[in-house]
Protein backbone atom coordinates (compact mmCIF):
# COMPACT_ATOMS: atom_id res chain seq x y z
CA UNK A 1 0.00 0.00 0.00
CA UNK A 2 2.00 2.95 -1.28
CA UNK A 3 -0.72 5.58 -0.98
CA UNK A 4 -0.62 6.13 2.75
CA UNK A 5 -0.73 9.40 4.63
CA UNK A 6 1.92 9.88 7.32
CA UNK A 7 0.13 10.85 10.53
CA UNK A 8 1.43 12.34 13.77
CA UNK A 9 -0.56 13.30 16.85
CA UNK A 10 1.48 15.47 19.19
CA UNK A 11 0.78 17.13 22.55
CA UNK A 12 3.05 19.48 24.49
CA UNK A 13 4.16 16.45 26.53
CA UNK A 14 4.58 13.67 24.00
CA UNK A 15 4.36 12.19 20.53
CA UNK A 16 1.12 10.27 21.05
CA UNK A 17 0.98 8.62 17.65
CA UNK A 18 3.15 8.30 14.58
CA UNK A 19 2.24 6.00 11.72
CA UNK A 20 0.69 5.53 8.31
CA UNK A 21 -3.00 5.92 7.59
CA UNK A 22 -5.46 5.31 4.79
CA UNK A 23 -7.85 7.90 6.27
CA UNK A 24 -7.73 10.40 9.12
CA UNK A 25 -10.82 12.24 10.32
CA UNK A 26 -10.70 15.12 12.75
CA UNK A 27 -13.02 17.59 14.54
CA UNK A 28 -12.06 20.77 12.69
CA UNK A 29 -13.57 24.04 13.79
CA UNK A 30 -15.63 24.12 10.56
CA UNK A 31 -16.89 20.57 11.10
CA UNK A 32 -15.67 17.00 10.78
CA UNK A 33 -13.08 16.58 8.02
CA UNK A 34 -11.58 13.49 6.43
CA UNK A 35 -8.13 13.43 4.93
CA UNK A 36 -6.51 10.90 2.59
CA UNK A 37 -3.25 10.63 0.67
CA UNK A 38 -2.84 13.53 -1.79
CA UNK A 39 -5.67 15.56 -0.23
CA UNK A 40 -5.62 19.32 -0.71
CA UNK A 41 -3.38 21.15 1.75
CA UNK A 42 -5.25 22.40 4.81
CA UNK A 43 -4.56 24.10 8.11
CA UNK A 44 -7.35 24.23 10.66
CA UNK A 45 -8.07 24.70 14.31
CA UNK A 46 -9.54 21.74 16.15
CA UNK A 47 -12.33 21.60 18.67
CA UNK A 48 -12.85 18.93 21.32
CA UNK A 49 -13.60 15.63 19.63
CA UNK A 50 -12.19 12.42 18.22
CA UNK A 51 -9.39 12.02 15.73
CA UNK A 52 -9.88 8.69 13.98
CA UNK A 53 -6.90 7.07 12.28
CA UNK A 54 -7.72 4.24 9.90
CA UNK A 55 -4.44 2.41 9.38
CA UNK A 56 -5.66 -0.09 6.75
CA UNK A 57 -8.57 -0.37 4.34
CA UNK A 58 -10.10 -3.25 6.26
CA UNK A 59 -9.09 -2.31 9.80
CA UNK A 60 -10.88 -0.46 12.54
CA UNK A 61 -9.98 3.12 13.27
CA UNK A 62 -7.84 4.03 16.26
CA UNK A 63 -9.56 6.77 18.23
CA UNK A 64 -7.81 9.64 19.98
CA UNK A 65 -9.70 12.21 22.05
CA UNK A 66 -8.37 15.73 21.55
CA UNK A 67 -9.20 18.85 23.51
CA UNK A 68 -8.57 21.45 20.84
CA UNK A 69 -5.47 22.33 18.91
CA UNK A 70 -4.41 22.57 15.28
CA UNK A 71 -4.18 20.34 12.26
CA UNK A 72 -1.97 20.73 9.21
CA UNK A 73 -1.96 18.46 6.17
CA UNK A 74 -0.07 18.74 2.90
CA UNK A 75 -1.37 15.69 1.04
CA UNK A 76 1.40 13.39 2.20
CA UNK A 77 1.53 14.08 5.92
CA UNK A 78 -0.88 15.24 8.59
CA UNK A 79 0.20 16.67 11.92
CA UNK A 80 -2.27 17.13 14.75
CA UNK A 81 -1.00 19.47 17.45
CA UNK A 82 -3.38 18.99 20.36
CA UNK A 83 -3.45 20.85 23.65
CA UNK A 84 -4.52 17.55 25.26
CA UNK A 85 -4.94 14.15 23.65
CA UNK A 86 -5.24 10.53 24.69
CA UNK A 87 -5.75 7.19 22.96
CA UNK A 88 -9.27 6.12 23.96
CA UNK A 89 -8.06 2.54 24.39
CA UNK A 90 -6.14 3.55 27.52
CA UNK A 91 -8.91 5.62 29.12
CA UNK A 92 -10.16 4.12 32.37
CA UNK A 93 -13.68 5.29 33.27
CA UNK A 94 -13.05 4.66 36.98
CA UNK A 95 -10.02 6.97 36.95
CA UNK A 96 -11.98 9.62 35.03
CA UNK A 97 -14.83 9.45 37.55
CA UNK A 98 -12.36 9.71 40.45
CA UNK A 99 -10.78 12.80 38.86
CA UNK A 100 -14.20 14.36 38.34
CA UNK A 101 -15.14 13.81 41.99
CA UNK A 102 -11.78 15.09 43.23
CA UNK A 103 -11.98 18.24 41.12
CA UNK A 104 -15.59 18.91 42.09
CA UNK A 105 -14.48 18.73 45.73
CA UNK A 106 -11.61 21.14 45.00
CA UNK A 107 -14.09 23.59 43.46
CA UNK A 108 -16.14 23.71 46.64
CA UNK A 109 -13.00 24.62 48.61
CA UNK A 110 -12.10 27.61 46.41
CA UNK A 111 -13.27 31.19 46.79
CA UNK A 112 -15.70 32.35 44.09
CA UNK A 113 -13.12 34.66 42.50
CA UNK A 114 -10.24 32.15 42.54
CA UNK A 115 -8.73 31.99 39.05
CA UNK A 116 -7.88 28.28 39.43
CA UNK A 117 -11.58 27.44 39.19
CA UNK A 118 -11.55 27.91 35.40
CA UNK A 119 -8.86 25.26 34.97
CA UNK A 120 -10.55 22.87 37.37
CA UNK A 121 -13.90 23.21 35.56
CA UNK A 122 -12.18 22.56 32.23
CA UNK A 123 -10.57 19.41 33.65
CA UNK A 124 -14.00 18.21 34.85
CA UNK A 125 -15.46 18.75 31.37
CA UNK A 126 -12.50 16.92 29.79
CA UNK A 127 -12.79 13.92 32.13
CA UNK A 128 -16.58 13.71 31.57
CA UNK A 129 -15.96 13.77 27.81
CA UNK A 130 -13.39 10.96 28.07
CA UNK A 131 -15.72 8.80 30.18
CA UNK A 132 -18.60 9.38 27.75
CA UNK A 133 -16.55 8.49 24.66
CA UNK A 134 -15.04 5.41 26.33
CA UNK A 135 -18.56 4.16 27.14
CA UNK A 136 -19.57 4.68 23.50
CA UNK A 137 -16.75 2.51 22.16
CA UNK A 138 -17.02 -0.19 24.83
Amino acid sequence: MANLLKCEIVTPDQMLYSGDAVLVSAPAAEGEIGLMYMCSPITSTLKRGLVRVKETDSGESRKFAVNGGYLEADGRKIVVLASKAIDLEVVDITISNDRIASNEKRLTELAEDDSRAVFIREEIVWQKYLAEKKKEIS
